[in-house]
């Protein structure tokens, strides 16, 4: 593969202006295509096959007008008296009436009012109607005051009440801000009069907002390192020129998507946030590599020649954050495959930008590259004229505390990341709701009113829904009940049809067993479809939709319900909002060994062919596995745990957080393993091949009283590190700056990809890693002979490619030399 990529290189240096106007040419038509073919991004979460899912077409074919009570865009207005004083008092009431004359006269197309108004009058209304209808049912008294009281709208103290209505969207995501502005504006007629109003629930929820500014932060800070870096304005701006590029043809690629399948507006964001990041550490590591090739070499065959090595490193480490990224399919859930595709190929662009179009600029720009030279930077003199300064980097300053203290630094990084981990064992997961808002919002306000006045699980509601088409009409379990219904309609005079009587006593009997479960504070039947093969079922939890205790109810709600559907034939599902997101962490945390056992296991089998080593990739997985639990850890602590007040609302993480952490850092991770440890072997490749102690005399940090593996290790660190941390600081920044994202979620995911990369490039590659080398000296590069036979070679470092070209040159020298004697 070097060779090929030398070829590449070389090609894309000689054939610039082809190169660059190609690639601005696919930017040119992207955009062509993106502004006549695109479609308006979706707000939702597309998800499928769950069991809650199922339970929704279920509804659907017996309730044709009931909607998707998952997606529906329901409202709450909630409404508070002020201390000492009861809504019912006239001042309050007249404030209520305000707000609901408001909503009735400025809302348009809303529905489901069975419960909007004035709750001090509907709520006693609708008691008494629950009342009459459960006891013209043969239902006891006691349990038609229990179903009344569960849906009692006024709290027993009579200071909060609500109301509640659904605007007629398609889903909770298509409410518009005008729509939005209305009941915001119903909420302050009520503040003015003197109570305290508001509003929630999923058809009030804030809209979904990206900020540009992330982007540009993040690229400033990247120029800044890049500058740092080099040396030099000129090549600070040609990997932010390259990434930039490539972005907006993946982001420009992902609009014309729209055209033909149907994506949420976050996606374009998560690639663009990998993909600037990626773009432009790739360019860097190229670019880096041809500054050091072109002291010894022509400037078209330095750039074959970076593109070769460091080019290869970049497709191995680019093909490793698409496998990760890719496979995020495995979990089958529709907007994370689309998440997760759409980075992925942002990454792709990314590698080929870097493998093309970086030497095709070096062939524009010549030596001028690196020029614009800032002074004191990067060994520039601080004055003109004055002389470049030389002596030991940074790097080698450190990794040379490492040669002396391995056993010490890897014992601090061990245990160091092992126990910022341990917060991880607290991880709560959950999608976002109203009671997982920021405390100053509206939305969180509502929840916690709501569960003050109602109890928590008011704020996680399950529907339960049977369909009995295929009852059991000699149920043991429905018999009782079978009977009591024979008897009442033997006593009116009625006849009484067995399907039908059967099919009601499945619905009874299932309210009674889920009232059972620990958990549940109570369960009532609310709804009977026309022919009475099917009805829906009210349960409220005892517990908030956050609390893992609401999970473990639901889990014995799904336990109950098979038992309810092996006793009488009946099928039984559950769905709602609450369940649904369950159900979206429970397929998650389900699939993260099959997704880990893929990604990690695939990654470890491509470093064993590179660096034809047992004891480097198992070093590569086993690091990765504590920064990414140190991130874990971290993120925890601030976001769920509140430390030190860092963040407004401390709660739950978002639930997809910790598979797409795990994808997207151990992609990045391998980035730096592979340029790091690559450098290592090419010389210790090169004191193998050589009886001399070195291939390079002049080389400043040659240490002769150091083996093979000692010398490869600082002298590898040393010419890699400097670029490894200026790829590590960028992409450090470029994540970070997106916890200015109005987004929750992605300010999680900005901090703890930040984190990740933070505590794997500085702790595990450029700590750990050369540790364990010095420490296990020999073994470090050692292969059982049935193993290495076994798995492919691939040469990134590009050592053959080297021997040929010096080989190349050695004849070309040989022909001048005898090109000379013939003349002279």
């Amino acid at each position: 593969m070097a060779k090929l990529l030398f070829k590449l290189g070389r090609w894309s240096f000689h054939r610039k202006w082809i190169v660059i106007v190609l690639w601005l040419a696919i930017l040119a038509g992207m955009a062509g295509a993106a502004f006549s073919f695109q479609k308006p991004f979706s707000n939702q979460f597309s998800i499928g096959g769950t069991p809650s899912i199922d339970a929704l077409y279920t509804l659907q074919e017996n309730f044709p007008d009931a909607g998707n009570p998952a997606d529906a865009a329901s409202v709450n207005v909630v409404f508070v008296a002020p201390e000492g004083e009861l809504l019912s008092d006239p001042e309050n009431f007249a404030a209520i009436d305000a707000v609901i004359d408001y909503l009735d006269d400025n809302l348009v197309d809303i529905t489901d009012t069975e419960r909007f108004g004035n709750p001090v009058e509907v709520s006693p209304a609708l008691q008494e109607s629950v009342i009459e209808q459960t006891t013209s049912q043969g239902l006891p008294e006691e349990t038609a005051l229990e179903d009344a009281a569960n849906l009692a709208m006024i709290s027993d103290d009579g200071t909060i009440g609500y109301t509640t209505f659904t605007i007629d969207v398609e889903s909770s995501m298509d409410v518009t801000q005008e729509q939005r502005d209305t009941v915001t504006a119903a909420m302050d007629q009520g503040r003015e009069l003197g109570i305290e109003v508001e509003a929630g629930g999923a058809g009030f929820g804030d809209p979904i907002e990206v900020k540009a500014s992330s982007e540009l932060v993040g690229l400033v800070v990247a120029f800044v390192v890049l500058i740092a870096t080099f040396g030099s304005l000129t090549a600070a701006g040609l990997p932010i020129l390259t990434a930039v590029i490539g972005v907006g043809i993946g982001a420009l690629a992902i609009t014309v998507a729209t055209a033909f399948v149907e994506l949420n507006n976050i996606t374009p964001v998560l690639a663009v946030m990998i993909g600037l990041a990626v773009g432009i550490d790739y360019a860097l590591f190229i670019l880096s590599r041809y500054r050091a090739e072109r002291r010894r070499m022509p400037a078209d065959d330095a750039a074959g020649m970076a593109v070769g090595t460091a080019g290869s490193a970049v497709v191995f480490a680019g093909v490793t954050v698409i496998i990760a990224l890719a496979a995020l399919t495995i979990v089958d859930i529709g907007f994370l495959t689309a998440m997760g595709l759409s980075a992925a190929f942002t990454v792709l662009v990314a590698v080929f930008i870097a493998l093309t179009f970086i030497p095709a600029l070096l062939g524009v720009l010549g030596d001028r590259v690196f020029e614009a030279k800032v002074p004191g930077l990067a060994g520039n003199p601080v004055r003109r004229g004055g002389k470049r300064r030389r002596g030991r980097t940074l790097g080698n300053r450190w990794v040379s505390v490492v040669r002396r203290f391995p056993g010490l630094v890897m014992a601090v990084v061990v245990l160091g990341l092992g126990a910022m981990a341990t917060p991880v064992l607290q991880m709560e997961l959950a999608l976002p709701s109203d009671s997982t808002s920021n405390f100053d919002t509206t939305q969180r306000k509502s929840a916690d009113i709501m569960a003050e006045g109602f109890g928590e699980g008011v704020n996680a509601p399950f529907l339960v829904i049977i369909d009995a088409h295929n009852v059991d009409l000699d149920s043991p379990a429905l018999q009782p009940l079978i009977t009591a219904q024979t008897s009442i309609a033997q006593q009116s005079g009625t006849e009484l049809d067995a399907q039908a009587a059967a099919s009601t006593s499945s619905f009874l009997y299932t309210v009674g067993q889920l009232q059972l479960v620990n958990g549940v504070k109570h369960a009532q039947l609310i709804e009977i479809n026309d022919d009475s093969t099917a009805a829906q079922i009210l349960v409220t939890p005892v517990h908030g939709p956050d609390d893992p205790l609401t999970t473990e109810t639901a889990t014995a709600l799904r336990t109950q319900a098979e038992q309810i559907a092996d006793a009488t034939g009946v099928e039984v599902g559950m769905t709602g909002l609450t369940a649904v997101q369950m159900d979206i962490t429970e397929r998650l945390a389900g699939a993260m060994p099959i997704y880990l056992g893929i990604v990690v296991g695939l990654a470890i089998f491509l470093l064993l062919g590179v660096f034809r080593s047992v004891l480097v990739p198992l070093v590569a997985g086993l690091g990765f596995l504590l920064s990414v639990g140190a991130a874990f850890g971290l993120t925890v602590l601030v976001w769920q745990e509140g430390l030190w007040d860092l963040v407004n609302t401390p709660a739950p993480l978002i639930s997809f957080m910790p598979i797409f952490l795990i994808g997207v850092t151990f992609g990045l991770a391998m980035d730096y393993q592979v340029f790091l440890v690559t450098r290592m072997r090419e010389h210790y490749i090169a004191l193998q091949q050589q009886s001399a102690a070195s291939t390079d005399p002049n080389d400043p940090v040659r240490i002769s009283t150091m083996d093979a593996v000692e010398e490869s290790t600082v002298v590898g660190f040393t010419r890699g590190a400097r670029v490894v941390t200026a790829a590590a600081l960028i992409m450090i920044a470029v994540f970070i700056a997106f916890i200015d994202q109005p987004l929750p979620f992605i300010q999680i995911f900005g901090f703890a990809l930040g984190a990740g990369v933070f505590f794997d490039a500085f702790f595990v590659r450029m700590s750990l890693v050369p540790a364990t080398m010095f420490l296990m000296r020999g073994a470090s590069w050692w292969i059982p002979a049935w193993l290495d036979r076994l798995i492919p070679r691939l040469d990134i470092e590009g050592t053959e490619l080297e021997k040929e070209w010096e080989q190349r040159q050695a004849a070309k020298k040989a022909h001048r030399e005898q090109m000379d004697k013939v003349t002279s």
